[in-house]
């Protein structure tokens, strides 16, 4: 026999309401979605309605749901600035670019002024690599507000990207002034104006990579042409004497893991350490790492208790710097005829130097010295393109060394 459910009262309603509300105040995102549904049943057609349960969904990293939602509530409402908003956010939490392009334009039209509208919008078209619109966006958000610390951040960036060393410089001088503190934008001021440094400071490499984390990997491989960790890989196979496989691997700056990808046959135990939680976060999603770590390179060689005898470094180097310290921590935790494979940008004079890219190139004598100082056996240095920056390739090289075996 079924049970006919209980018609709500006005009363019970209202109570239902505020439960929700209260449900999702406390982030109890299931409880105050499952609440708004049953009302939801009662008001089909609730702007309010729709539109709490969009922000649920977004909290709860439903998106597409979001989207549904935030759709539905402005098929009653269209001319609402704050839901068009909130669907633009989704639509590029989605990876639908263009469409959140649309939502803010839409917004902007109702509230032209609306300085976190500009700097989205600046940020769909930065992540799509339309630099001028970004810029001209950043621009506008500058001319509502002045010292809008983030859009002042993303100009430099997007100008120093784009070769307009004057204006990057401008811009970095503008955080500083605003933010004293920020190593980033003093690293990047020191790249632009030539000052010599030996490495990079990890808050720049975190802070970057936290935010550029989700588009990262697409914008790298579709975009720029980058394909290191597989070409790194046919490296190593064409050395003679290396093993098929290896017992326990580290992927220092491992990213999102397409290194871990690349070389998961070659050593199905791999860890993985990176500055950035957002990129660790990705490349969780590979399950091709048995640990994660978050951690400076330096500091997780020199207290980790494990040891290896596979060591993976794709593209990172361009962020370190000096390379004897480095070097000299992996040897320690180095097990013997341990394999060691990386990239560097190709720098044609001595020693190694930091661009005005904001990274590191070395040249190929100062690696065989740091290999033969830290007792490695080059077994393969190969020339590569590693991706493109601004319709041309960047210069590297592929490694790969080997530990000497004790007293060989």
């Amino acid at each position: 026999m079924s049970i006919t459910p209980r018609i709500l009262s006005a009363e019970d309603l209202d109570l239902l309401f505020t439960k929700a509300c209260n449900a999702q105040t406390a982030e109890r995102f299931t409880e105050a979605r499952e609440d708004y549904l049953i009302l939801l049943g009662y008001f089909p057609d609730a702007v309010l309605l729709h539109y709490n349960i969009g922000l649920v969904h977004y909290n709860l990293q439903d998106y597409t749901e979001a989207v549904r939602e935030f759709s539905l509530a402005l098929t009653f409402q269209p001319e609402d600035a704050d839901t068009l908003f909130n669907l633009a956010l989704c639509l590029k939490k989605t990876g639908d670019c263009p469409a959140a392009i649309v939502a803010y334009g839409h917004a902007i039209e109702i509230t032209p002024e609306n300085a976190d509208c500009w700097y989205n919008l600046a940020g769909c078209y930065r992540d799509i690599h339309d630099d001028m619109q970004a810029i001209s966006c950043y621009c506008r958000v500058l001319g509502i507000q002045s010292e809008y610390l983030p859009a002042i951040s993303n100009l430099a960036y997007l100008y120093h990207r784009t070769g307009d060393a004057e204006q990057a410089v401008g811009c970095y001088r503008q955080v500083l002034a605003l933010r004293p503190q920020d190593d980033s934008a003093r690293y990047m001021l020191a790249c632009l104006q030539g000052t010599p440094l030996d490495h990079a400071p990890d808050s720049y490499i975190r802070n970057f990579f936290d935010m550029y984390a989700e588009g990262f990997e697409h914008s790298l491989v579709a975009e720029l042409g980058y394909d290191t960790p597989r070409q790194l890989l046919e490296c190593f196979r064409r050395c003679s004497g290396h093993k098929a496989m290896y017992a326990h691997g580290l992927d220092l700056g491992c990213g999102t893991g397409l290194s871990g990808v690349a070389f998961a046959k070659v050593v199905p135990v791999l860890d993985g350490v990176d500055l950035s939680g957002n990129m660790l976060f990705q490349a969780a999603g590979k399950e091709c790492y048995t640990d994660l770590h978050q951690d400076s390179i330096i500091h997780h060689l020199d207290r980790t208790a494990e040891t290896y005898d596979f060591f993976l470094a794709t593209d990172v180097f361009i962020y370190v710097g000096e390379l004897q310290e480095i070097f000299a921590a992996v040897k320690a935790v180095a097990r013997p005829a341990a394999i060691f494979c990386f990239s560097t940008e190709n720098y044609k004079s001595t020693g190694y130097s930091l661009m005005k890219t904001g990274r590191f190139a070395y040249s190929r004598d100062y690696i065989r010295n740091i290999a033969a100082a830290a007792g490695c056996t080059v077994l393969a240095q190969e020339e590569t393109r590693l991706r493109k920056e601004r319709d041309s390739w960047i210069a590297g090289d592929l490694w790969v060394l080997q530990f000497d075996l004790p007293n060989a």
